[in-house]
Protein backbone atom coordinates (compact mmCIF):
# COMPACT_ATOMS: atom_id res chain seq x y z
CA UNK A 1 0.00 0.00 0.00
CA UNK A 2 2.87 2.16 0.78
CA UNK A 3 4.24 1.74 -2.83
CA UNK A 4 0.68 2.85 -4.52
CA UNK A 5 0.60 5.70 -1.95
CA UNK A 6 4.16 6.20 -3.38
CA UNK A 7 2.95 6.21 -6.89
CA UNK A 8 0.10 8.24 -6.35
CA UNK A 9 1.44 11.32 -5.02
CA UNK A 10 3.91 11.10 -7.73
CA UNK A 11 1.65 11.02 -9.85
CA UNK A 12 -0.11 14.11 -8.43
CA UNK A 13 2.86 15.78 -8.17
CA UNK A 14 2.99 15.30 -11.84
CA UNK A 15 0.05 16.64 -12.88
CA UNK A 16 0.20 19.95 -10.83
CA UNK A 17 3.25 20.77 -12.36
CA UNK A 18 1.85 20.26 -16.36
CA UNK A 19 -1.48 22.36 -15.49
CA UNK A 20 0.90 24.98 -13.75
CA UNK A 21 3.55 24.63 -16.70
CA UNK A 22 0.52 25.10 -19.60
CA UNK A 23 -1.41 27.43 -17.18
CA UNK A 24 2.09 29.46 -17.37
CA UNK A 25 2.00 29.85 -20.91
CA UNK A 26 -1.46 30.47 -20.96
CA UNK A 27 -0.84 33.69 -19.21
CA UNK A 28 1.35 35.25 -21.83
CA UNK A 29 0.02 34.60 -25.39
CA UNK A 30 1.32 36.43 -27.97
CA UNK A 31 -0.60 39.35 -28.50
CA UNK A 32 -3.20 39.17 -31.48
CA UNK A 33 -4.16 42.53 -31.72
CA UNK A 34 -2.68 46.10 -31.01
CA UNK A 35 -3.81 49.47 -30.81
CA UNK A 36 -1.43 51.91 -32.68
CA UNK A 37 -2.60 55.71 -33.52
CA UNK A 38 -5.99 54.78 -32.34
CA UNK A 39 -6.71 51.81 -34.63
CA UNK A 40 -6.91 48.11 -33.94
CA UNK A 41 -4.09 45.70 -36.12
CA UNK A 42 -5.03 42.21 -35.61
CA UNK A 43 -4.56 39.10 -36.71
CA UNK A 44 -2.90 38.57 -40.25
CA UNK A 45 -2.47 42.33 -40.57
CA UNK A 46 -0.59 42.64 -37.41
CA UNK A 47 1.60 39.62 -38.33
CA UNK A 48 2.01 41.17 -41.79
CA UNK A 49 2.66 44.65 -39.82
CA UNK A 50 5.97 42.87 -37.44
CA UNK A 51 7.12 41.27 -40.19
CA UNK A 52 9.55 43.92 -41.13
CA UNK A 53 12.39 44.52 -38.56
CA UNK A 54 11.12 48.94 -38.64
CA UNK A 55 7.50 48.96 -39.41
CA UNK A 56 7.25 52.37 -38.27
CA UNK A 57 9.56 53.82 -40.91
CA UNK A 58 8.43 51.11 -43.53
CA UNK A 59 4.89 51.50 -43.15
CA UNK A 60 4.00 53.98 -40.60
CA UNK A 61 1.37 53.76 -38.27
CA UNK A 62 -2.44 52.54 -39.10
CA UNK A 63 -4.64 55.32 -40.42
CA UNK A 64 -7.61 53.21 -40.91
CA UNK A 65 -9.12 50.19 -38.89
CA UNK A 66 -9.98 47.12 -41.40
CA UNK A 67 -12.44 47.93 -43.59
CA UNK A 68 -13.76 46.13 -47.19
CA UNK A 69 -13.29 48.19 -50.31
CA UNK A 70 -12.95 47.55 -54.48
CA UNK A 71 -9.26 46.84 -55.33
CA UNK A 72 -7.34 45.46 -57.84
CA UNK A 73 -8.00 42.27 -56.57
CA UNK A 74 -11.74 42.65 -56.53
CA UNK A 75 -13.98 43.07 -53.01
CA UNK A 76 -11.37 42.53 -50.17
CA UNK A 77 -10.87 43.52 -46.33
CA UNK A 78 -7.67 46.28 -46.26
CA UNK A 79 -6.31 48.36 -43.45
CA UNK A 80 -4.47 51.98 -44.33
CA UNK A 81 -1.38 52.60 -42.98
CA UNK A 82 0.75 56.14 -43.56
CA UNK A 83 2.71 54.21 -46.84
CA UNK A 84 0.97 51.46 -46.96
CA UNK A 85 -1.97 49.33 -47.53
CA UNK A 86 -2.87 45.83 -46.63
CA UNK A 87 -4.90 43.65 -48.77
CA UNK A 88 -6.41 40.45 -47.40
CA UNK A 89 -6.66 37.98 -50.20
CA UNK A 90 -8.14 34.24 -50.27
CA UNK A 91 -5.97 32.06 -52.18
CA UNK A 92 -8.55 30.01 -54.55
CA UNK A 93 -7.35 27.01 -51.75
CA UNK A 94 -9.19 29.12 -49.18
CA UNK A 95 -5.97 30.36 -47.39
CA UNK A 96 -5.83 33.92 -46.29
CA UNK A 97 -2.77 35.53 -46.97
CA UNK A 98 -1.61 39.84 -46.92
CA UNK A 99 -0.30 41.57 -49.99
CA UNK A 100 0.93 44.69 -49.37
CA UNK A 101 -0.84 46.75 -51.95
CA UNK A 102 1.43 48.06 -55.16
CA UNK A 103 0.92 52.04 -54.30
CA UNK A 104 3.77 52.66 -56.01
CA UNK A 105 2.64 51.72 -59.53
CA UNK A 106 -1.09 52.81 -58.66
CA UNK A 107 0.16 56.22 -57.97
CA UNK A 108 2.98 56.94 -60.16
CA UNK A 109 1.69 59.45 -62.85
CA UNK A 110 4.52 58.66 -65.54
CA UNK A 111 8.05 60.02 -66.21
CA UNK A 112 9.14 63.96 -65.46
CA UNK A 113 11.98 65.95 -65.48
CA UNK A 114 15.13 63.72 -64.53
CA UNK A 115 16.95 64.66 -61.99
CA UNK A 116 20.53 65.86 -62.70
CA UNK A 117 22.50 63.59 -61.05
CA UNK A 118 25.53 61.56 -63.06
CA UNK A 119 25.39 57.80 -63.41
CA UNK A 120 28.18 55.73 -61.93
CA UNK A 121 27.32 52.44 -62.85
CA UNK A 122 29.48 51.07 -59.55
CA UNK A 123 27.28 53.20 -57.38
CA UNK A 124 24.25 52.05 -59.59
CA UNK A 125 22.52 48.05 -59.67
CA UNK A 126 20.61 47.61 -62.55
CA UNK A 127 17.41 45.44 -62.95
CA UNK A 128 15.51 43.25 -65.34
CA UNK A 129 13.44 45.87 -66.30
CA UNK A 130 16.06 48.07 -66.88
CA UNK A 131 15.93 50.76 -64.20
CA UNK A 132 18.52 51.28 -61.86
CA UNK A 133 18.91 52.25 -58.31
CA UNK A 134 21.51 54.35 -57.29
CA UNK A 135 24.06 55.72 -54.38
CA UNK A 136 21.66 56.55 -51.15
CA UNK A 137 18.48 55.15 -52.56
CA UNK A 138 20.62 52.11 -53.21
CA UNK A 139 21.85 51.76 -49.81
CA UNK A 140 18.53 51.97 -48.70
CA UNK A 141 17.00 49.69 -50.80
CA UNK A 142 19.18 47.04 -49.70
CA UNK A 143 19.58 47.57 -46.27
CA UNK A 144 15.75 46.75 -46.25
CA UNK A 145 15.17 43.94 -48.38
CA UNK A 146 13.99 46.24 -51.31
CA UNK A 147 12.94 43.52 -53.54
CA UNK A 148 10.08 42.63 -50.96
CA UNK A 149 9.21 45.35 -49.16
CA UNK A 150 9.28 48.14 -51.92
CA UNK A 151 8.85 45.65 -55.39
CA UNK A 152 11.11 46.52 -57.97
CA UNK A 153 11.96 50.73 -59.92
CA UNK A 154 9.29 51.59 -62.09
CA UNK A 155 11.40 55.14 -62.40
CA UNK A 156 14.14 56.95 -62.80
CA UNK A 157 15.69 59.60 -60.70
CA UNK A 158 13.23 62.23 -60.92
CA UNK A 159 12.11 65.83 -60.19
CA UNK A 160 9.07 65.87 -57.91
CA UNK A 161 7.49 68.55 -55.64
CA UNK A 162 10.89 70.18 -55.90
CA UNK A 163 12.48 66.59 -54.65
CA UNK A 164 14.58 64.32 -55.71
CA UNK A 165 12.04 61.01 -55.90
CA UNK A 166 12.46 57.62 -57.40
CA UNK A 167 9.37 55.39 -57.39
CA UNK A 168 9.15 51.39 -56.53
CA UNK A 169 5.89 49.06 -57.03
CA UNK A 170 5.31 49.42 -53.49
CA UNK A 171 6.97 52.66 -52.35
CA UNK A 172 8.24 56.27 -53.49
CA UNK A 173 11.73 57.87 -52.37
CA UNK A 174 12.41 61.14 -51.80
CA UNK A 175 16.16 62.63 -50.85
CA UNK A 176 15.73 65.30 -47.76
CA UNK A 177 19.65 66.32 -47.93
CA UNK A 178 19.02 68.83 -45.20
CA UNK A 179 18.36 65.89 -43.03
CA UNK A 180 20.95 64.81 -40.48
CA UNK A 181 22.91 61.73 -41.84
CA UNK A 182 21.14 58.32 -41.98
CA UNK A 183 17.64 60.24 -42.31
CA UNK A 184 17.90 61.43 -45.89
CA UNK A 185 15.95 59.41 -47.76
CA UNK A 186 12.34 59.65 -46.91
CA UNK A 187 9.55 57.35 -47.80
CA UNK A 188 6.33 58.87 -49.05
CA UNK A 189 3.03 58.47 -47.69
CA UNK A 190 1.43 56.95 -50.41
CA UNK A 191 -0.89 54.96 -48.19
CA UNK A 192 -2.89 58.27 -46.45
CA UNK A 193 -1.91 59.99 -50.31
CA UNK A 194 -4.44 56.37 -51.80
CA UNK A 195 -6.63 57.29 -49.28
CA UNK A 196 -7.45 60.99 -49.77
CA UNK A 197 -6.99 60.07 -53.42
CA UNK A 198 -9.67 57.29 -53.68
CA UNK A 199 -11.29 56.13 -50.57
CA UNK A 200 -11.56 59.92 -49.19
CA UNK A 201 -13.87 59.28 -46.35
CA UNK A 202 -13.36 60.94 -42.95
CA UNK A 203 -15.41 58.68 -40.68
CA UNK A 204 -12.97 55.72 -41.67
CA UNK A 205 -10.17 57.52 -40.03
CA UNK A 206 -11.43 58.27 -37.00
CA UNK A 207 -9.97 56.71 -33.86
CA UNK A 208 -11.55 53.81 -32.23
CA UNK A 209 -10.26 53.35 -28.63
CA UNK A 210 -12.37 50.69 -26.89
CA UNK A 211 -13.09 52.46 -23.06
CA UNK A 212 -11.29 49.33 -21.41
CA UNK A 213 -7.86 49.72 -23.79
CA UNK A 214 -4.51 50.13 -22.10
CA UNK A 215 -2.75 52.88 -23.97
CA UNK A 216 1.12 52.79 -22.80
CA UNK A 217 2.56 56.47 -22.01
CA UNK A 218 4.70 58.26 -24.71
CA UNK A 219 7.84 59.41 -22.88
CA UNK A 220 9.59 61.61 -25.45
CA UNK A 221 13.27 61.55 -25.98
CA UNK A 222 15.04 64.55 -28.03
CA UNK A 223 18.32 65.24 -29.44
CA UNK A 224 19.58 68.64 -30.99
CA UNK A 225 22.62 69.77 -33.18
CA UNK A 226 23.54 71.82 -35.42
CA UNK A 227 24.38 72.07 -39.90
CA UNK A 228 27.74 74.41 -38.30
CA UNK A 229 29.51 73.75 -34.92
CA UNK A 230 31.61 76.48 -36.10
CA UNK A 231 30.33 79.45 -37.70
CA UNK A 232 31.45 83.03 -39.33
CA UNK A 233 29.31 86.21 -37.23
CA UNK A 234 26.68 87.24 -38.74
CA UNK A 235 25.76 83.76 -41.09
CA UNK A 236 23.03 81.59 -41.12
CA UNK A 237 22.48 78.77 -38.24
CA UNK A 238 20.32 75.48 -38.88
CA UNK A 239 19.24 73.66 -35.98
CA UNK A 240 17.76 70.16 -36.04
CA UNK A 241 16.13 68.33 -33.43
CA UNK A 242 14.93 64.44 -33.56
CA UNK A 243 12.16 63.05 -31.16
CA UNK A 244 11.58 59.43 -30.45
CA UNK A 245 9.79 57.65 -27.69
CA UNK A 246 11.75 55.26 -25.08
CA UNK A 247 11.40 52.59 -27.30
CA UNK A 248 13.08 54.77 -30.25
CA UNK A 249 10.18 55.17 -32.55
CA UNK A 250 10.10 58.62 -34.08
CA UNK A 251 7.39 60.89 -32.39
CA UNK A 252 5.26 62.93 -35.23
CA UNK A 253 3.67 66.08 -34.43
CA UNK A 254 5.83 67.03 -31.45
CA UNK A 255 5.81 70.85 -30.46
CA UNK A 256 9.33 72.43 -30.39
CA UNK A 257 11.04 75.63 -28.71
CA UNK A 258 14.29 76.93 -29.15
CA UNK A 259 15.51 79.77 -26.55
CA UNK A 260 19.03 81.54 -28.03
CA UNK A 261 21.05 82.42 -25.19
CA UNK A 262 23.98 84.75 -25.93
CA UNK A 263 26.42 87.00 -24.39
CA UNK A 264 25.61 90.19 -21.88
CA UNK A 265 21.95 88.11 -21.46
CA UNK A 266 20.69 88.12 -24.65
CA UNK A 267 17.91 85.92 -24.96
CA UNK A 268 15.72 85.09 -27.88
CA UNK A 269 12.84 82.18 -28.49
CA UNK A 270 11.99 80.84 -31.39
CA UNK A 271 9.00 77.95 -32.64
CA UNK A 272 10.20 75.40 -35.19
CA UNK A 273 7.59 73.30 -36.96
CA UNK A 274 6.17 70.19 -35.84
CA UNK A 275 8.04 67.04 -36.21
CA UNK A 276 7.19 65.32 -39.23
CA UNK A 277 5.93 61.57 -39.33
CA UNK A 278 10.12 60.82 -39.15
CA UNK A 279 9.93 62.98 -35.92
CA UNK A 280 12.54 65.82 -37.24
CA UNK A 281 11.89 69.21 -37.56
CA UNK A 282 14.51 72.02 -38.18
CA UNK A 283 14.99 75.47 -37.91
CA UNK A 284 17.04 77.88 -39.71
CA UNK A 285 18.00 81.32 -38.13
CA UNK A 286 20.42 84.71 -37.69
CA UNK A 287 23.48 82.76 -35.72
CA UNK A 288 23.91 86.82 -34.52
CA UNK A 289 27.07 89.63 -34.73
CA UNK A 290 29.13 87.93 -31.78
CA UNK A 291 32.70 88.33 -30.90
CA UNK A 292 34.88 85.46 -31.84
CA UNK A 293 34.84 82.68 -30.06
CA UNK A 294 31.77 83.73 -27.91
CA UNK A 295 29.94 80.07 -27.55
CA UNK A 296 25.90 80.08 -28.26
CA UNK A 297 23.56 77.77 -26.29
CA UNK A 298 20.38 76.54 -27.65
CA UNK A 299 17.92 75.17 -25.24
CA UNK A 300 15.16 73.44 -27.01
CA UNK A 301 11.69 71.89 -25.35
CA UNK A 302 9.65 69.46 -26.59
CA UNK A 303 6.08 68.89 -26.49
CA UNK A 304 3.83 66.53 -26.91
CA UNK A 305 0.49 64.36 -25.61
CA UNK A 306 0.86 66.10 -22.41
CA UNK A 307 4.96 65.41 -21.94
CA UNK A 308 7.81 67.52 -22.68
CA UNK A 309 11.56 67.14 -22.70
CA UNK A 310 14.30 69.42 -23.16
CA UNK A 311 17.83 68.70 -24.09
CA UNK A 312 20.33 71.82 -25.79
CA UNK A 313 23.54 72.06 -27.84
CA UNK A 314 25.93 75.03 -28.42
CA UNK A 315 28.09 76.23 -31.63
CA UNK A 316 30.87 79.27 -31.28
CA UNK A 317 31.71 82.14 -33.62
CA UNK A 318 34.50 81.77 -35.30
CA UNK A 319 35.34 84.58 -36.63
Amino acid sequence: MRGVSRHVSALIILLCLTVFIRSGYAQTPTPTSEYLNGHEVRGAFLEQYRSVADPLRLYGYPITGEFQTLTEHGWVTVQYFQRARFDLITDPSGRERIEVAKLGSLLYPGPGPLAPVPTDPLACRRFENGKSVCYAFRQFYEANDGERNFGLPISDLEIAERRYVQYFERARFEWWPENPPGERVVLTDLGKRHFDLVVRDPELTRPQIPPNAIIAQIVPQAQAFVAQALIPSGDQQTLYVIVRDQYGRPIPNASVSVTLLGPEGVRLTYRATETNTDGITWLSFFAGRFAPQTVITLKVKVQVLGQETETQTWYRIWY
